[in-house]
């Protein structure tokens, strides 16, 4: 064996432990996303259900001045 097939060999050895490392690490970052737990979105979802309200009762409010606003008698 030459020189260059011993440093061929060495070359792919690394490369193939440089990639069971690189997978590793990928196992390792998708375990850590799997773990992690989703957030609470109850109180979102009860300040959205109460901004709906509110803006429900400017919705009617500005209707009634624009009713106002058109009848020229008031």
């Amino acid at each position: 064996m030459d020189i260059k097939t011993i440093a061929g060999i060495i070359g792919l050895v690394i490369t193939i432990g440089g990639l069971f490392v690189y997978q590793g690490q990928l196992i390792q970052r998708v375990e850590v996303l799997e773990s992690r737990s989703a957030p609470n979105i109850k109180p979102l979802e009860q300040d959205i259900a109460i901004n709906k309200a509110e803006i429900a009762v400017i919705n009617a409010k500005i209707n009634e001045i624009k009713a106002r606003s058109d009848n020229p008698l008031r």
